[in-house]
């Protein structure tokens, strides 16, 4: 589990010691870049990773010292030295990494409390940490905060689509800054044996999976075990009670033309994240009577070459990360 969504959601029902890991600042390559996290538990539980596993049991170890005592420290890996004193002994990354520990005291808990609620309601929130001194931190997501940072230092925050996580510098004192997203959703519509494999991977990284179809007996939690919610019934009247968002992702997979091009007609105006539909170029210019417009992926994912459910799932997925990884979609969630 390396998501913050979900791993916040597992340590605010953890009723133990716990201290937070972040990687605040990378040089250089790395396995994992800035806006990493990962928790220590008292009892010696590991949620998510931070490297391929050169870093975590040092991390670890210096966790041990950090629970019930409310401290912050700072720790830099590098990963570029060869020789038996380095970090980057086999690990060939090349780089240089810093990571932030804190005990995640009561003040602190509450933080990841507020960070989990608006999460919740698919709320953005801006996450800001000193990086020296206090250690000062400041949770936010329009109009409500919390924290311990002084006011003049949370004005000087970007707004979280114009920059990336990473180290910051206000007023000559360094900062960590990162924008925290809700867990994406994504709605697969078709229940059919090929949808199986998508939504199992498509869960694996990170996606709340809503499966949408008409046949009960395929629309089912055997079938896929890892989807967050089955919505069975005429996919007319489904698509009138799902309200979509910019955050969202729809696939289409009935192998029906007729409910397929039901389903377009309803998402051709909505500004999804993501909207692909499968099949081949001519079946889809049928279905739009025209072109294929830029808002819909299609031919459906990655040119691999893909064979076969689980090869056109990996296509889908890493066609989906592009896009929800892309720099570009980001100006155009301002608004949420």
């Amino acid at each position: 589990m390396g998501f913050i969504p979900q791993m916040i959601d597992t340590i605010i029902k953890n009723d133990q010691a716990i201290v937070l890991a972040q990687i605040v600042h990378v040089e250089g390559s790395a396995y994992r870049r800035e806006g990493a996290w990962m928790f220590f538990t008292e009892r010696g539980s590991k949620i998510g990773m931070l490297s391929g596993g050169c870093l975590e049991a040092d991390l670890q170890s210096r966790a041990r010292e950090l629970f019930h005592t409310g401290q912050v420290q700072v720790c830099e890996f590098d990963l570029s030295s060869e020789d038996d004193l380095g970090w980057g002994r086999g690990a060939g990354c090349n780089g240089v990494v810093t990571v932030l520990l804190r005990d995640v005291d009561n003040e602190f808990r509450k933080g990841l409390l507020f960070l989990h609620d608006h999460l919740q309601k698919k709320q953005c929130v801006t996450f800001l940490q000193e990086l020296e001194g206090d250690f000062n931190y400041h949770f936010s997501s329009e109009p409500y905060q919390i924290g311990t940072l002084p006011i003049n230092k949370i004005n000087e925050t970007p707004h979280p689509y114009q920059q990336a996580a990473g180290r910051r510098w206000i007023e000559d004192e360094s900062f960590y800054y990162q924008a925290i997203w809700p867990e994406p959703v994504l709605y697969v519509f078709g229940a059919g044996v090929d949808a199986r494999p998508f939504a199992a991977l498509a869960a694996k990284v990170g996606y709340s999976v809503h499966i949408c179809d008409w046949r009960p007996s395929l629309c089912s939690e055997k079938h896929f075990p890892s989807a967050a919610s089955f919505q069975i019934g005429s996919i007319e009247e489904l698509l009138k009670n799902i309200t979509f968002t910019q955050l969202d992702s729809v696939v289409i997979m009935t192998h029906d033309f007729q409910v397929d091009k039901l389903i377009l007609k309803r998402i051709q105006d909505e500004q999804l994240l993501y909207a692909g539909l499968l099949g081949s170029k001519k079946r889809t210019s049928r279905l739009l009577g025209g072109d294929i417009p830029d808002w819909l992926n299609s031919p459906i994912g990655i040119s691999i070459g893909a064979e076969g459910p689980e090869e056109i799932a990996v296509s889908i997925i890493a066609e989906m990360i592009s896009v929800r990884r892309s720099a570009a979609v980001w100006p155009s969630l301002a608004s949420i």
